[in-house]
């Protein structure tokens, strides 16, 4: 900081210092005082205004000039307040508590992405430990089920897409920018071709699936729903009991008034007779790498629901669960009425 642009930046209040000045020589000598007592008011005032002005000038040019030495010899250029001792002026305190709050926002930044990418690496690791199940499964099939070969390759094929799917959509549902389009669709297609991308690892796993649904259009991306749905399913399939099979869809429409949240539109349930939930775990299905007692006896994920939900909120969409323990688990998704809640996205 140079003496010049302080002087600059101080114009006003020097103006001022020295009208101060002259209004107090006026007065002396409007009242006729003695030559030598205008001449020390002169010099004194003159004097004062000079050692406050200097006094600041210095204090804040050392202060500043500190600021730039620090800045110029760090790499990490947010961790500055850690090297500077907060000034007696106030526009200094003012600067290092601005700065200190962004080095808090900056650390607080980095801490979240170490986080999310310590979560994604623990993801991918498991996912990796995943894949390698249906490809094994695969060579398997190769050598010991020859009479039934196609549609257990099928199935094996089906996983392993599965589960590249749910790589693709978690890195959706996690960074901001919006890659969906929403538009009007009709839900019993959307669903009927879920189960058909799914059949064989249905009809292998020995389920029936029963699909009451009228031509209801709802407002949604198709591709995510389809994974959506895809993810349920085959979530029934990995935590199916062992007598017989079923899944049942369905829908139930929804005014307002008949529900507490207000939300009025179509709830799409998805439900089967499997192992279910247990009470403690329910609550926390959808958080992500949440396993659980059955998903720990599966070596699960933990993410196809966490996913679900993160790409329902994009959506606009609601998702819960219910279920009772050897009895059902139901999965529902609730699209709001068009001119509610639902965004518009590209």
């Amino acid at each position: 900081m140079s003496l010049k642009k302080y002087l600059k930046d101080h114009r006003l209040h020097l103006l001022l210092g020295l009208l101060a000045e002259g209004v107090v020589e006026a007065v002396l000598w409007l009242f006729a005082s003695p030559v030598a007592l205008q001449g020390f008011a002169f010099f004194w005032l003159t004097g004062s205004i000079g050692v406050i002005f200097g006094y600041d000038f210095l204090r804040k040019r050392k202060f500043y000039k500190k600021v730039e030495e620090n800045l110029s010899q760090l790499e990490e250029k947010y961790l500055l307040t850690e090297l500077l001792d907060e000034p007696e002026f106030l526009e200094g305190q003012i600067l290092c508590r601005v700065i200190q709050e962004m080095e808090h926002s900056m650390t607080d930044t980095v801490e979240q992405q170490i986080r999310k990418n310590g979560e994604f690496k623990r993801y991918i690791e498991t996912w990796i430990h995943e894949i390698k199940i249906p490809i094994a499964s695969t060579n398997l099939i190769l050598f010991n089920h020859r009479e039934d070969m196609e549609r257990r390759m099928k199935e094996q094929i089906r996983r392993i897409e599965s589960y590249v799917e749910q790589v693709l959509y978690y890195l959706r549902g996690e960074v901001p920018e919006k890659d969906y389009c929403i538009g009007g669709y009709g839900l019993k297609e959307i669903v009927q071709s879920t189960v058909r991308d799914n059949k064989d690892s249905l009809i292998l796993n020995g389920f029936s699936v029963l699909v009451e649904l009228r031509d209801e259009k709802v407002y949604t991306d198709r591709k995510w729903l389809q994974f959506m749905l895809g993810q349920i399913l085959s979530n029934a399939v990995k935590y199916a009991a062992e007598d017989e099979r079923k899944i049942r869809i369905f829908t139930k429409k929804v005014q307002s008034s008949e529900n507490s949240s207000g939300e009025a539109g179509i709830w799409l349930w998805i439900e089967d007779n499997g192992i279910g939930i247990t009470e403690k775990d329910l609550p926390r299905i959808f958080e992500k790498s949440f396993t659980g007692d059955n998903g720990r006896k599966s070596s699960s994920t933990g993410m196809g629901l966490y996913i679900c939900r993160r790409l329902c909120e994009e959506l606009g969409h609601k998702i819960l669960a219910e279920s009772e323990p050897g009895k059902y688990t139901r999965i529902g998704i609730l699209f709001r009425e068009r001119e509610a809640d639902v965004p518009v996205g590209f």
